[in-house]
């Protein structure tokens, strides 16, 4: 009696621990239960119904053929009567979920009662691992393409800095294979590298900080004796919140593009020495003397090629008058120097010719207007000029102006006044155009400057205070034409770049 007494006490604890886990397992977040008998659905925990997003009472309604998509609904029937009629079984199966996706699942099923067919089915989502899955075939299939056919240098290098993965194209650039790489230490294979690379790859390791696009420049044994240029990356290979655990560097060979880069500039450079010498045979090669009056001139091309403009002057004497002029065509390169010179050449004929300032624009405007008969397509070419006649004898300065900065005369006392009475529209701009003309004084002991807008022009500023500076200038100098263009270049321009074509033409009358 006794003996049966204790076995009923130790059944009754089991039972009741069965219970508790059962409860346990109900109850648990990650893990669907399904309770059922025979073909119905009787419950179904809150896991479960979060796979199918349905409520118990829709679960119980439907069935569980209603929750399985229906190209599967015949082969899990039979193998649900299959595993009913023994003590159960383990299978993977898909769900419905929400919005008809497909949810893989893992469900084991187990008969409580064989008489009643009662039973409880444990299901496990595999969504998760099956993505994870995926994300771990999809990042070997990116290193494996990284390793195999990526158009740039890749290396793994560990803490002690030797190579732990290195892919073809980087293989090719050191000029051993990838086995030969691997588990060698890096400046073993490549001790040309060390002083540019070594300090790189240790300050990766030491800060956990990524250095992108540096140049290393050396050899390696792929190419003995010949000096590469490399543009190198290096970042840090780290979990989240944890120290580096090595360094992955990627590389491209650069070589050539210096190599043509430096050939471009070559090229640039005799584009520009031949333009520059394009636009100085168009020029005065010396000025003419003139009793009564001082001439001086300066042309400063722009410092660099692409804004090399079309800025010319010109000076011509005939009977008792001087005629100076002073243009800029419109826009940079090629184009600007090929419109100075057909401009240019135009006007000095014009002036020979002895047509007043404003006919000679007149002329001019018309020239651009019409094109290059040869070229169908060079209307619309624009540019600015200033035309000034002096007068020998008594200083009459007639002018006229076509878009361009008014020209400055200095009267005998200093006084400064911007020549702006006669100014018409750029030449070539419209048609038809006329162009108004105007006279001034040039006195004894005064001066006129024409020049062109590189002279006052500056980002960091209006036109208008260049010209101010300008004004200043011609103001103070009271010496020779020679100075005050210097005076003017020196106090413009100073020591920095320019930006745009320089050009300016003095005339001063000597008290």
């Amino acid at each position: 009696m006794a003996r049966s007494g204790m076995t009923s006490t130790v059944g009754g604890q089991v039972r009741a621990d069965l219970a508790e886990h059962v409860t346990a397992l109900w109850c648990a977040p990650g893990l669907g239960v399904l309770v059922g008998e025979a073909d119905r659905l009787l419950d179904a925990n809150a896991a479960f119904l979060g796979l199918v997003g349905l409520t118990a009472d829709e679960v119980v309604a439907r069935g569980w053929r209603a929750l399985l998509p229906e190209d599967r609904v015949h082969h899990d029937e039979v193998a649900f009567k299959q595993l009913t009629a023994a003590d159960g079984a383990t299978f993977a199966t898909e769900l419905v979920g929400p919005d008809d996706t497909r949810v893989p699942v893992l469900a084991s099923v187990r008969v409580l009662d064989p008489d009643s067919r009662r039973w409880v089915a444990a299901v496990v989502d595999l969504s998760r691992e099956s993505q994870l899955r995926r994300m771990a075939e999809t990042e070997a299939a990116i290193v494996a393409t990284l390793l195999a056919d990526a158009p740039f240098g890749f290396a793994l290098v560990s803490p002690d800095l030797r190579f732990l993965r290195v892919n073809a194209e980087l293989a090719a650039m050191n000029g051993f294979t990838v086995a030969e790489h691997e588990g060698r230490p890096v400046f073993e294979l490549l001790p040309e590298l060390r002083e540019d690379a070594e300090p790189l790859l240790r300050h990766v390791l030491e800060t956990g900080e990524a250095i992108r696009d540096v140049e290393i420049v050396g050899t390696t044994p792929a190419d003995p004796g010949t000096e590469h240029v490399w543009r190198e990356s290096f970042f840090p290979v780290r979990a989240p919140g944890r120290p580096a655990v090595g360094v992955a560097a990627v590389a491209r060979d650069e070589t050539e593009l210096h190599r043509l880069r430096a050939e471009l500039e070559r090229v640039s450079d005799q584009r520009r020495v031949a333009l520059e010498e394009v636009q100085r045979t168009l020029l005065p090669t010396e000025l003419p003397v003139v009793p009564g009056l001082d001439l001086a001139a300066r042309y400063m091309p722009a410092s660099e090629e692409l804004r090399l403009g079309g800025d010319w002057y010109d000076a011509v004497v005939r009977a008792d008058a001087l005629l100076v002029a002073i243009g800029d065509a419109v826009g940079h390169g090629v184009h600007a120097v090929g419109l100075m010179a057909r401009t240019s050449v135009a006007l000095t004929a014009y002036l020979a010719e002895g047509h007043r300032p404003d006919v000679v624009l007149h002329r001019l405007d018309g020239l651009l207007q019409r094109g290059d008969a040869s070229r169908p397509d060079d209307g619309g070419t624009v540019a600015s000029a200033l035309v000034a006649e002096v007068d020998t004898v008594t200083g009459t300065v007639t002018y006229a102006a076509a878009g361009h900065p008014y020209a400055l005369l200095r009267s005998a006392d200093g006084r400064v006044r911007r020549l702006g009475a006669a100014q018409g529209p750029l030449l070539g701009a419209r048609s038809p155009s006329s162009y108004p003309c105007a006279t001034a004084l040039l006195e004894p002991g005064g001066a006129l400057l024409l020049y062109t807008d590189g002279l006052v022009e500056r980002r960091d500023e209006s036109l208008t205070a260049g010209i101010d500076r300008l004004a200043a200038t011609v103001a103070r100098s009271r010496g020779s034409a020679e100075a005050l263009v210097a005076a003017a270049v020196a106090d413009c321009l100073g020591g920095r770049e320019r930006e745009d074509d320089v050009c300016l033409l003095a005339v001063v009358r000597p008290a």
